[in-house]
């Protein structure tokens, strides 16, 4: 499994940067140039990637010159190669090739000295060719790292017309891995890094919150960023440490937060341990570099509270993504948890029709739930209550009835107790019904504003308990229609595109405000007026033009007392910690402020009208 996830990262750099050129793992290949009228690119290729194949095989060193519109290898080539690794030269040999193919084998060994065919390497012209490799014994794959490999095609090359000797710089990735014994609550752990650019430094692991912290080598400068298509690196750590145990993690690097899709978590490679994968294309490293300094990179590893959905996890042979959300996203016994999951075609991200799987819990190395799921979309929901805390798999196996599997560890608490809140329901259905899954952006995004804004105090939790009373006593219905009504469907969606700006507004408002109650108020009230200027006044303003009648400034004026007066009563129940009479005075508030914003456009419709 293991080297799937590493090929599913070779993809995704494949999908990402289709026609990038940079460092590689294992291989790299120069932007093309014109040589004599002549397209022609150098590319070079270390063979194993990872250190741990090249001690257990023969390992195999290439370079060529080829043309990049037909993949033709340039015959009669003269080169020079000099390869770097940490800025000592580990090779510097001529080579001339009538086939244009240089290739070596290689004896990794950490000489001074290397040697190209039992020879000391020098500046005299060493004859390779397919059929007749060199053997070059030097400190090539003797550790791994990021290798320069400064290759100059020189102008007595036969086959190429050159004025003068033209050099090309590559780089190539070759992982190595590094282990590390962490105190942590459990005992003496072993934890380990396998990177593919330079050594790890100062890995460090803080028992109290299980966060994780290394740096490597890195030059942050815009030329070099450029140049490299990706950075990829894997933390393993056992699973028996407690506080690593997480249904999700947030990454950062230099400080600057990282996105789901750059940490990835993979459940499948050891029976006894998890790894966490880096993943930064040059796209991330970019946006990382515009608030990056200095000569390293550093990156932190923090188990989330709450996991940022949706989790992609691969399947057996990466021939399916299985994307998994649920909610409430701190799963505790006795609470109904709802799991929300895609069947995806990981190439192409398109959902898998008419797709299955056994939706299977495991806790303890033993079986405690499965059922056989199926959807003609590829988007499923199911819901289940756990009966005990602790670690448990969660997977879909049978995958379209194939030996395809996915799997991850989540973790469960005990359950609520009598004085806390109950959880809130997962997600908008009207919403998700239009837009076709609980884990497309949309539905995330509502749903992220609900949790990390509304929820965050007592105000916004009783409106969204008075509002979910209402709001799920007929949304069920309406979305099981709504399915089924591709009209209906995109009615829906262009109705609620203007709520994201209503949204993204109040959430600036709640930032600007520093949080917390007020916060939660001032966005409260800026969403509520916005939203009754957008959906509830054309309503307002055509009664008033039906009727030949203006929005008074009476009217207004009473509406406007009614918004104050509900403001206080949320104030005041605040302040009395009665729950129920904040439920009344926080729906009020709202309803109040979506009405007088209402009657306030209505008026100014009417006031435009009979001008």
């Amino acid at each position: 499994m293991r080297r799937y996830i590493v090929t599913a990262v070779i993809a995704l750099l494949a999908i990402s940067l289709p026609s990038a050129y940079g460092h590689g793992l294992g291989f790299d290949e120069s932007p093309p140039v014109t040589i004599s009228g002549r397209q022609v690119s150098v590319e070079t290729t270390l063979s194993p990637f990872y250190i741990e194949g090249a001690q257990a095989g023969r390992p195999v060193f290439t370079v060529r010159a080829h043309d990049p519109a037909t993949n033709s290898t340039i015959a009669g080539t003269d080169f020079r190669v000099v390869v770097n690794l940490q800025n000592k030269v580990l090779l510097d040999q001529r080579f001339t090739s009538p086939d244009g193919l240089v290739i070596a084998n290689l004896v990794p060994d950490d000489i001074e000295t290397a040697q190209v065919n039992g020879q000391p390497a020098s500046g005299e012209q060493v004859q390779v060719s397919r059929d007749s490799p060199a053997e070059v014994r030097s400190g090539i794959l003797a550790d791994g790292g990021l290798y320069h490999v400064a290759v100059t095609l020189e102008k007595s090359s036969t086959g190429l017309q050159l004025e003068q000797d033209r050099k090309f710089d590559l780089y190539v990735s070759i992982s190595k891995t590094q282990e590390f014994q962490v105190d942590t609550q459990q005992g003496t752990q072993k934890m380990s890094v396998k990177t593919y650019y330079a050594d790890v430094e100062d890995f460090a692991y803080d028992p109290d919150d299980g966060r994780l912290s290394f740096s490597m080598p890195f030059d942050w400068s815009a030329q070099y960023v450029s140049q490299v298509q990706l950075v990829h690196m894997e933390v393993e750590f056992p699973k028996a440490v407690e506080k690593l145990q997480s249904n999700g993690y947030s990454g950062t690097v230099n400080g600057v937060a990282l996105t789901p899709d750059a940490v990835l978590i993979d459940d499948y490679s050891f029976p006894d341990s998890r790894v966490v994968h880096f993943v930064l294309n040059n796209a991330k490293l970019a946006g990382i570099a515009e608030e990056a300094t200095g000569q390293s990179m550093d990156f932190e590893l923090v188990p989330a509270s709450v996991p940022k959905f949706p989790l992609d996890l691969y399947s057996t042979t990466e021939k399916y993504d299985w994307q998994v959300a649920w909610g409430p996203e701190v799963m505790k016994t006795g609470a109904l948890t709802t799991f929300a999951m895609n069947i995806q075609d990981p190439a192409t991200t398109d959902l898998v029709r008419n797709a299955s799987f056994d939706f299977v819990l495991e806790k303890d190395g033993r079986e405690v739930y499965r059922q056989r799921l199926s959807s003609n979309q590829g988007i499923f929901s199911h819901q289940y209550t756990f009966a005990e805390p602790g670690t448990y798999t969660l997977a879909a196996r049978n995958i379209n009835g194939e030996n395809e599997s996915a799997q991850i560890d989540i973790v469960v608490l005990q359950g609520t107790t009598p004085a806390e809140q109950p959880q809130q329901p997962s997600g908008c259905l009207i919403a998700t019904a239009a837009f076709g899954s609980e884990l497309t952006p949309q539905v995330q995004f509502l749903r992220g504003f609900r949790d990390n804004y509304v929820m965050q105090s007592a105000s916004g939790s009783a409106f969204m308990n008075a509002f979910n009373a209402v709001y799920y006593s007929f949304s069920p219905q309406v979305a099981d229609y709504e399915r089924d009504q591709p009209w209906l469907q995109a009615t829906v969606k262009t109705a609620i595109y203007p709520l994201f700006g209503i949204l993204l507004a109040s959430e600036k408002a709640f930032a600007a405000s520093g949080g917390g109650e007020a916060g939660t108020v001032l966005a409260g009230a800026l969403a509520s007026s916005l939203i009754g200027a957008v959906y509830v006044s054309p309503a307002a303003a055509a009664v008033a033009i039906a009727g030949k009648k203006r929005v008074s400034a009476k009217m207004l004026l009473a509406a406007l007392l009614a918004v104050a007066a509900c403001l206080a009563a949320t104030a005041v129940s605040l302040q009395a910690g009665s729950f129920l009479a904040l439920q009344l005075a926080a729906s009020a508030f709202v309803v109040s402020a979506a009405g007088a914003s209402a009657l306030a456009v209505a008026r100014l419709a009417g006031s435009v009208r009979t001008r």
